[in-house]
């Protein structure tokens, strides 16, 4: 080996072992100190490491030549593989050999690889213990997953120097929440951006756009931001309006503002070189950009014709990009939409910039654009992050980029890029969703309906049949979005008419109800490290019936969707983890450990909670859907912009035998004086109902009981028969 392998104690469950020539600072990893506490037993011989944590050892051989590492550990034969970003597989990557380089994948189909995000993060479940491997280099880097050799994995990066993580569960709920205090915290949003989205390529001039704000009015479809793509622009210059398209931006932000409606215009990384364009020549005179070996400004063609590249390595760039920012949005731009950041040039293969010449400033030294590609976007939306807390500080910014690395979670959101209008991308959708959610990202989503209607693939056609589809499943997912291409045909709610837009405006009514449940997994994913939506495996390690399972997921701990994926479905079979469920639209119970057939009615999706479930939801008031059993679910209230404290709100439940326990308690400095009303599934008359031990009053409405209770109540019920 070139250089000798270092280990460190990060913490008692995290080991890093530095591979290569000198470490250089990370820009994903924001724990850097080292633990002086117990951990696990740890011994280097030669190019092997090994550590021995309570239950489980792992052992990892590295060899280091030149610019190349390879990392090499066991791979067992029954185990299972999950994480690694933005990947068109299955939930489980074991037996496949992926890229880590973030690649503008317009109209990907499924095992197209590498796709915009790239997290080289994975997750190795054996004998019902997890184990997390995190190699921390944005360079090009392949992982192959037992395919080449069915025992071993191997990560071959193509870098000088590497930090590899190993990260010790026992749970894969543990691996997340020490992988997030290596990066740090997910982003908290706004709450506006958890609901409905409305956004195409693209509305203008603003009579359009105030047209569908106006149509989504009248119609009584809730929509909470609209979207500006690049049209917008003038000539497709970032920082820029098109004075004639829209002559007056701030007057048109306003007026959306009045109707409740906030606004996310896109901004792409290439800035045109124009020496008449005030952002080129601010560019030019700090030396901001991309340089060539030989010193020359680096350019590439991308929509405004030939751009210059900031370079986001460098703090001075960064400063001067969220300077742009700050004073480009202070007129009352809400959110940004980062686009093309991979970086993508269209004069390279896949349209995605991969030029050897290419240099980046690191520390102070040149670096090549290989070394850092895929962290070009997280340096960005870092930038942008910044540059929206300038200009509204104490607010949350939005940001929501197509691109990112490990650590892109601390500033933005992803959504899946360039999908298409498809069937098989909406079954699609959901492993990559999940993938992201197990990869450290929790506010993910998809373009519903599909963005892209012409590719290599063929061309794909949108019917209200599998709109409806797309929206059954987008209604309980973080980002909630409708886009689609310029070319294509129209597909806002009301495209095929009032009997199917009646149908989307049910889900999206449902997904307004939901809201309060929404907003606290938000909040719980920003406090505690826990992806919103999950895949099975992460609530039901223990059943092994669940480890490959990825066409259902899980909406945070007690919601369960089991969404049609097929043409022409009426019922479908749906595995169900070894608990009771309840299916709340038909008000009955489910016994799970086994596989069931499940209706699916078109715009009625299946919605089942966990037992022990506690569900939040907004209708007239404040309500939470009780399942009985043993659980709990903490509900977060603020203004939904500011960094401060939510007032809290939990809500505790225990089942012994027929008597339910319920524990309405207050959390946090803030006094939480929301009165609530509790849904108690009971299927029969309670035979006694004691609010803070004396009878009490309740209403029945069907299988289930309701009462309001102030915050500090204590219920107590007995079930019936």
């Amino acid at each position: 080996m070139d250089n000798a392998i270092t280990v460190s104690l990060i913490s008692p469950n995290v080991v890093r072992t530095h591979v290569g020539r000198e470490r250089r600072s990370s820009f994903a990893v924001v724990k850097e100190g080292e633990s002086g506490g117990e951990g696990p037993i740890v011994a280097v011989a030669e190019n092997t490491v090994s550590a021995r944590f309570s239950d489980t050892e792992e052992r990892v051989s590295y060899e280091a030549s030149g610019e190349r590492i390879v990392i090499r550990g066991e791979l067992g034969p029954f185990d299972k593989v999950y994480g690694l970003g933005e990947k068109a597989l299955p939930l489980n990557r074991k037996r496949h050999r992926v890229i880590m380089w973030n690649t503008d994948a317009y109209g990907y189909a499924t095992g197209t690889d590498p796709l915009y995000v790239s997290i080289p993060f994975f997750i190795v479940l054996r004998n019902g213990r997890a184990v997390g491997h995190f190699v921390d280099s944005p360079a090009y880097m392949s992982i192959d997953l037992g395919q080449t050799d069915f025992g071993e994995f191997t990560v071959v990066v193509d870098d000088e120097s590497v930090d590899h993580y190993i990260i010790y569960g026992p749970s894969i709920k543990d691996v997340l929440r020490s992988y997030f205090e290596l990066t740090g915290r997910p982003f908290l949003p706004p709450k506006w951006a958890l609901g409905n989205q409305q956004s195409r390529y693209s509305y203008y001039p603003e009579t359009n756009l105030l047209a569908i704000v106006d149509r989504y009015r009248r119609d009584g479809l809730p929509l909470s931001a609209v979207y500006l793509d690049i049209h917008y622009m003038d000539g497709y210059k970032i920082f820029t309006w098109d004075r004639k398209r829209f002559p007056d931006p701030k007057s048109l932000i306003d007026k959306l503002h009045e109707a409740g409606i906030r606004v996310v215009t896109i901004i792409d990384p290439g800035v045109k070189t124009s020496p008449t364009y005030p952002v080129f020549r601010s560019g030019i005179d700090g030396n901001y950009f991309c340089l060539r070996r030989n010193g020359d400004l680096f350019t590439s063609r991308v929509w405004p014709g030939l751009c210059a590249f900031p370079d986001f390595a460098r703090d001075d760039v960064r400063n001067w990009w969220s300077s742009l920012v700050a004073d480009f949005v202070k007129d009352g731009i809400d959110g940004v939409w980062l686009d093309m950041n991979e970086p993508a040039g269209f004069d390279y293969k896949d349209h995605t910039v991969s030029d050897d010449d290419l240099m980046h400033v690191v520390d102070g030294r040149q670096v090549p654009h290989a070394r850092i590609h895929n962290a070009y976007a997280l340096l960005e939306a870092e930038a942008t992050y910044e540059g929206m807390l300038k200009a509204r500080p104490g607010k949350r910014p939005f940001i929501l980029s197509r691109a990112g690395y490990a650590g892109i979670h601390r500033y933005a959101a992803i959504w899946t890029g360039d999908n298409t209008s498809s069937w098989e991308h909406l079954r699609l959708q959901i492993p990559i969703l999940l993938g992201l959610s197990l990869s450290g990202v929790p506010f993910v989503g998809a373009d519903v309906g599909g963005f892209a209607k012409n590719t290599k693939q063929g061309r794909f056609y949108l019917d209200p049949e599998l709109l409806i589809r797309w929206y059954e499943v987008a209604i309980f997912t973080p980002l909630l979005r409708n886009h689609t291409s310029i070319d294509s045909p129209d597909q806002e709610p009301w495209a095929w008419g009032s009997a199917y837009e009646g149908i989307i405006r049910g889900l999206l009514k449902l997904r307004e109800e939901l809201m309060p449940y929404i907003y606290s997994l938000a909040w719980g994913s920003h406090e505690l490290g826990e992806p919103i939506i999950r895949p099975l495996v992460y609530e039901f390690q223990d059943d092994d019936n669940v480890h490959e399972i990825d066409d259902e997921f899980m909406l945070g701990p007690y919601v369960l969707l089991t969404p049609a994926l097929e043409r022409g479905s009426t019922v479908r079979r749906a595995y169900l983890p070894k608990c009771k469920w309840l299916d709340v639209r038909m008000g009955s119970e489910v016994e799970g450990g086994a596989v069931t057939t499940i209706d699916v009615p078109l715009g009625n999706p299946p919605v089942l909670v966990r037992e022990g479930g506690v569900v939040p939801m907004m209708r007239e008031s404040l309500i939470a859907l009780i399942y009985p059993g043993n659980g709990e679910f903490t509900i977060y209230e603020d203004d939904g912009e500011s960094m401060g404290e939510p007032s809290k709100l939990t809500i505790r439940q225990e089942l012994k035998g027929s008597v339910s326990r319920i524990e309405v308690g207050k959390r946090g400095p803030d006094s939480f004086n929301t009165w609530v009303t509790l849904s108690i599934y009971t299927k029969n008359k309670p035979k006694r109902f004691l609010i803070d031990g004396s009878p009490a009053q309740y209403s029945a409405r069907g299988s289930f009981i309701e009462a309001t209770v102030k915050p500090g109540s204590a219920v107590e019920l007995e079930l019936g028969d």
